[in-house]
């Protein structure tokens, strides 16, 4: 039997591989824009112990939140990639295909407009 979706939000992935960062205690929390307000997703909060180079994931499934464990890497994390992909491309095709209706609209426009003032041009002349 199919298990049930889960109806909590699911960040969307922002890069398949780590940020790596230079943290130190005391200091605040990286990458935390409120961006996430009202989306149902909270930022995971956390302090270090010392200061050092991390690894934070990027593909936001990692088990070890906020740390990164490599799960890009893996299955899991590359069918992750791959849907980003394609919802980015599929996005970018209707960009492409609505820029080239208003180019087309433009041209006609500027075509007819040509063709008026050459018109106008031959027959005022």
């Amino acid at each position: 039997m199919p298990e049930p979706a889960s109806t909590s939000p699911v960040p969307e992935l922002v890069q398949p591989k780590p940020y790596t960062v230079e943290l130190e205690p005391g200091k605040s929390q990286p990458f935390c824009d409120g961006s996430h307000r009202g989306s149902g997703i909270n930022p995971v909060k956390f302090q270090v112990q010392e200061k050092k180079t991390y690894y934070l994931c990027g593909c936001k499934i990692t088990e070890n939140k906020p740390y990164c464990d490599g799960t890009h890497r893996r299955e899991k994390g590359v069918a992750k990639y791959n849907e980003y992909l394609l919802k980015s491309n599929t996005k970018l095709k209707a960009e492409v295909d609505r820029l080239r209706t208003t180019q087309i609209a433009l041209g006609t426009v500027v075509s007819v407009a040509a063709i008026g003032a050459i018109a106008a041009y031959v027959l005022y002349k």
